[in-house]
């Protein structure tokens, strides 16, 4: 495309034209195609020079003459508005405007600073300023995304289709841009879902995503009726109450997955507890989580009928959640020091002290130094214990077989501390019932004989 007569056009209507600040915006051109274009106009002496001013020479009248600047509006296209920046009209858009479009996304959605006259700068003058010739086509976006089939998830590629065909024919770079800002202005009520997945934030790379490949995002507006009962669930995952929606819904699933592993897999809550948590993990409507889906695992109703009762399920299920950890470090320490018959780190350390010498097993001897660590707080000390024994992963990361496992190797470690803890103590004199009662025990079988030891020493 020629943009030559763009170019005599802008300097017939300013002398001064390269001089301004703003040169790229107010020609609608890159750097490289407006030096191009200057030197071509003054080669073919279209243009001259007279003190740092520029005009048009009598050859420059009359080639603007017989190539009129031609209006990107036409017939065919009735309700596309006029866009000076040329690159925007491009089908295919340029690297410089896909990266401008990257920065202007930073811009909105993480306050990066704009940098003034950048070609990102631009697109905010051109696309969405209050005096924009674009405004009622983001209008007609926006009623696009906000009313139109407001009961089931739009297509963004059918909105893509949409204004690009007749009577917009605008391109994806001006959709793109266009969307941007509506979804900026109306986060608080519109969801996202990516290949059917509700997405909790809109950020840089996901808009980059959407623009490339829009047939895998929809769109859904996601307002509701205003219930008190929204406002008192907020209370129990949101720092601030709201009534809305969608930040019930992504403050709720944020608290989900920051949970530890084992939280997320356990099998040892309750099951309303159990229900709860998978079913927000697979939450694909924040609409139906609340209003079906988290009612009915609770209360068995939909959300309209559902009073304090919901409430207080909810907020005991987010806390058995939050606790389940805890517990099941409580649970390791209690259960450490039932099978050593020992209260405290202090004093099961000392005994293992006395005997120390004594053990010749590798995992006596590594578990005595991580008991012999006094200087760690208690769920510090038991967590290195509980690795120790798993022999890989931390008990955040434990399923329900590692704590059985943990259980078991404990008891078998615990047994052999107290057999040399036995063996290793002073001996006293055999009396005549002492004698008889090793006697009757030797004539037991094997199986028999441990048993008794186990019994003898966990007493």
């Amino acid at each position: 495309m020629c943009y030559l007569p763009k170019l005599l056009s802008c300097v017939k209507n300013d002398k001064q034209l390269f001089m301004k600040k703003d040169l790229n915006f107010t020609v609608g051109l890159t750097s490289t195609q407006i030096k191009d274009l200057k030197k071509q106009a003054l080669n073919e002496s279209l243009i001259y020079e007279q003190k740092r001013e520029y005009f048009l020479t009598e050859s420059g009248e009359k080639y603007l003459l017989q190539n009129p600047v031609i209006s990107w509006c036409n017939d065919e296209y009735p309700k596309r508005p006029e866009v000076n920046l040329e690159y925007l009209k491009l089908d295919k858009a340029p690297p410089t405007l896909t990266r401008a479009i990257r920065l202007l996304a930073k811009h909105l959605l993480e306050n990066e600073e704009l940098k003034e006259n950048s070609t990102e700068h631009f697109l905010v003058r051109e696309l969405l300023c209050s005096c924009s010739a674009c405004k009622e086509v983001q209008k007609g976006i926006e009623n696009y995304l906000l009313i139109y089939n407001p009961n089931n998830n739009l297509s963004l590629a059918s909105l893509y289709q949409k204004f690009m065909d007749k009577p917009y024919g605008l391109t994806k770079s001006i959709i793109s841009l266009l969307l941007l800002d509506v979804l900026v202005r109306n986060k608080d009520i519109l969801a996202i879902y990516e290949n059917r997945q509700f997405q909790l934030k809109l950020d840089p790379l996901m808009f980059d995503r959407m623009i490339y490949v829009p047939q895998n995002f929809e769109i859904k507006k996601t307002i509701m009726e205003e219930l008190p009962i929204i406002e008192e669930l907020s209370k129990v995952i949101l720092p601030c109450k709201s009534k809305n929606i969608l930040d019930l819904t992504k403050g709720l699933i944020y608290f989900i997955r920051n949970l530890d592993k084992y939280t997320l897999n356990t099998e040892r809550l309750s099951k309303s507890t159990i229900r709860l948590r998978n079913t927000i993990l697979n939450a694909k409507d924040p609409i139906s989580l609340f209003y079906r889906d988290i009612p009915k695992i609770l209360c068995n109703k939909i959300l309209c009928q559902c009073d304090k009762e919901l409430a207080e399920s909810f907020d005991n299920a987010i806390k058995e959640l939050q606790d389940c950890y805890a517990k099941l470090i409580e649970e390791l320490n209690e259960f450490l020091f039932n099978s050593f018959n020992a209260t405290e780190r202090k004093n099961l350390a000392e005994r293992f002290e006395i005997i120390q010498e004594y053990i010749c097993e590798d995992e006596l001897k590594i578990l005595y130094n991580n008991i012999k660590d006094l200087n760690s707080s208690d769920a510090l000390w038991i967590e290195r214990i509980a690795t120790f024994i798993n022999k890989s992963r931390v008990p955040k990361d434990w399923s329900n077989n590692d704590v059985a496992y943990f259980k078991v190797k404990v008891k078998d470690l615990s047994l052999k501390f107290k057999t040399i803890e036995a063996t290793a103590g002073d001996s006293s004199p055999i009396t005549t019932d002492l004698q008889m009662l090793i006697n009757q025990i030797k004539e037991l079988n094997e199986l028999q004989r441990k048993t008794v030891l186990k019994e003898v020493i966990n007493g």
